[in-house]
């Protein structure tokens, strides 16, 4: 008879990380406290037998490294059920969903020619405004809007190597592009880091009432797939930690139409994953 084979033994995460935050934040006052950086602490904490080491890479190297199968866990994903180049946990948390970030007088005239909440489909193809975004990013609940936008010939400018997500931002301020789409947690960063900023948030149509679960991605080997079986059996815990829950109540502000984030964690992750 053949032998059983033994499971495959994990002794250390390997945590890949980038310069994005609010999802992490490596410098300055409110360094430590992005929500990937709680999350590896208190994943860390419970899991005490594990090593734990962290590596900080552009999107670009992340998304490549996972591509030739080097042995990876990258805290913030957007939640997939179905594998693919990472075996991702259990959902850890949920995310408002996506945005137009653009300067106020912009914001005015976006919202007079594309509604308000903005219609991207109709946006996107609008040959007066520029489109930005880091490299490596996918918008996974509006990728066939933008696809289809792209044949259309707008203009695209994807910022790469680290702080790209700051960099776009700054890009937007000084008039290089005109708009980027981003969750409402980066507006809120720039609010916290900025006493004064002329940067706004609008909601998009195509999104609207939606949310999107977030969860820890692995590489899709026997070290990744053993990986999240640890990381999935601590995950109950580790979504209730009170160190977790602080930052996640820093960055995501109620939404003014539905329940506090709090209540929509417990419905929309804990009681949806028990």
């Amino acid at each position: 008879m053949a032998q059983e084979r033994a499971p495959h033994e994990v002794h250390s995460l390997n945590w890949v990380m980038n310069t994005a935050p609010p999802f992490h934040i490596l410098n300055g006052p409110l360094a430590g406290q992005g929500i990937c950086d709680a999350l590896i602490n208190v994943i860390d904490a419970h899991l005490p037998e594990l090593s734990s080491e962290r590596l900080v890479l552009p999107q670009s190297r992340i998304r490549q490294q996972f591509e030739r199968k080097e042995d990876q866990c990258f805290p913030c994903m957007i939640y997939r059920p179905i594998p693919g180049d990472t075996i991702q946990s259990d959902p850890t948390h949920f995310y408002y969903p996506h945005g137009i970030i653009t300067t106020a007088e912009k914001a005015e005239v976006i919202k007079k020619r594309h509604g308000h909440p903005v219609r991207l489909a109709s946006l996107m193809t609008d040959q007066d405004f520029r489109f930005g975004y880091p490299d490596g990013r996918h918008y996974p609940a509006v990728q066939p809007i933008m696809d289809k936008a792209v044949q259309s010939g707008i203009t695209r400018i994807a910022h790469t190597g680290e702080n790209a997500t700051l960099a776009i931002l700054a890009m937007i301020k000084k008039g290089r592009i005109d708009y980027t789409l981003e969750y409402q947690i980066l507006h809120n960063f720039e609010l916290a880091e900025h006493a004064t900023t002329n940067l706004v948030f609008l909601p998009v149509a195509e999104t609207q009432g939606q949310h999107v679960l977030g969860a820890i991605g692995c590489t899709n080997t026997e070290w990744g797939r053993a990986a999240v079986q640890k990381i999935n059996q601590v995950l109950p815990q580790v979504r209730q930690h009170p160190d977790f829950l602080q930052v996640l109540g820093l960055w995501f502000h109620d939404d003014a139409e539905s329940d506090s984030y709090h209540e929509l964690l417990r419905t929309r992750v804990w009681q949806a994953t028990e």
